[in-house]
């Protein structure tokens, strides 16, 4: 492990310090108080960024995968993968493609991934395929089926953790999520349990420049905070643009789509139509935590077209994301972050907070990075602050 240079861009405090700053009211109930207000004690700056490596794939089956997920569980780390491309094709489907895997790891080494393999050498999938979707993908698993692609891992309090996802139709050169989906996946297990409903399916909602976009809630990340999961879903809004908007429920309710309320601008209130944006400028990946070190909000995402990770703070969850104020880590030669294959971009970043240091120093995050011929990496950077 190295400590590279470091490219920081724009590492302006977007909000003033104020050394004896707390929380001045507190969150309601699902309803309609907003988040906690939370003003910055520090101004938001870098102090160094490290690469600590990339996931190794759990076999020589296993050319590669594709974007990364977490949350903690039973005292440790599951990691839930995206498309794993494999040398033999899969007696799933039919394919060489496994579109949802995981493995568990220890905070303290957060790459040694438990993933146990059948004897071919491949993963489990992690969410199950339902009988339509097998045959459809085994009767064109190239231009026309479906992939399941896991999200977040919510303790919801239960004996089992909750593991959301997207179903990605694909038709023929185009393809999209038509669902976000729950399953339950007991501690050390790599194949869920799914429920047959879906939580959201898209559902439109006008942006600022007028049009109407399809939304699916939870697809851009969810994160947890105080107690709520925060589901965000974007959509492009005019040139190089792209504004959020959130969703909220009672975390021990993430799975009740009858208990979530949205932000419209003012309140949480119960109509997805009504809800706002509260952030613009956001490439893939989105995750919120409270970061004790800073005393406020902290946002991490991926950068529009670039290679590059943001970062900024906000005393609000709903409101005061400024992009001038973004700091930025940027891709490098030599780390910490590393270039995609050649005309791609790395993307969905975000922070895993279940790696974080107890005083929120140190955080790390992780992105996908792209090597061309269905060949990609997970890696990991651990960022210090200032």
């Amino acid at each position: 492990m190295r400590t590279p240079a470091l490219l920081v861009v724009a590492t302006l405090a977007a909000c003033a310090p104020s050394p004896n700053a707390v929380p001045t009211d507190a969150g309601g109930d699902a309803g309609e108080q907003p988040s906690a207000r939370r003003a910055c004690v520090r101004p938001l700056a870098i102090e160094r960024a490290e690469d600590l490596g990339a996931f190794s794939v759990p076999s020589r089956e296993v050319v590669s995968r594709d974007g990364v997920s977490s949350g903690a569980f039973g005292g440790r780390i599951l990691w839930t993968f995206g498309d794993t491309f494999l040398r033999r094709v899969n007696t799933i489907d039919g394919s060489h493609v496994l579109s949802a895997t995981a493995g568990w790891s220890t905070r303290d080494a957060p790459l040694a991934l438990r993933e146990p393999v059948d004897g071919n050498g491949l993963p489990s999938q992690l969410i199950p395929y339902t009988p339509d979707e097998i045959s459809a993908n085994r009767a064109d698993p190239i231009h026309n089926g479906y992939a399941l692609w896991p999200g977040a891992v919510l303790d919801t309090g239960g004996p089992r953790a909750l593991v959301l996802f997207q179903r990605i139709h694909r038709r023929g050169s185009s393809y999209g999520a038509d669902l976000l989906g729950t399953a339950r996946v007991g501690l050390d297990e790599t194949t869920a349990t799914r429920d047959p409903r879906p939580l959201f399916v898209p559902e439109s909602v006008t942006v600022g420049d007028g049009t109407t976009q399809r939304l699916l809630f939870g697809s851009e990340g969810v994160s947890v905070v105080d107690g709520y999961a925060y589901f965000f879903a974007c959509a492009p809004e005019g040139f190089l643009n792209k504004g959020c908007r959130a969703g909220r429920v009672l975390l021990a309710h993430a799975d009740d789509r009858a208990a979530f309320a949205f932000w419209d601008g003012g309140r949480w209130q119960p109509e997805l139509s009504r809800a706002a944006r509260i952030v613009d400028e956001v490439g893939s990946g989105l995750s919120v935590t409270v970061n004790p070190w800073l005393g406020c909000y902290l946002m991490v995402s991926g950068v529009i077209l670039r290679s590059a990770a943001a970062l900024r703070v906000s005393e609000r969850l709903e409101s005061g994301w400024g992009s001038s104020s973004a700091v930025r880590i940027e891709q490098a030669p030599d780390g910490p972050i590393l270039a995609a294959n050649a005309g791609e971009y790395d993307y969905l970043f975000h922070e895993h907070p279940a790696l974080r240091s107890d005083d929120g120093r140190t955080i790390v995050l992780s992105y996908a990075r792209p090597l061309g011929n269905f060949q990609g990496e997970v890696r990991l950077v651990r960022v210090t602050l200032r």
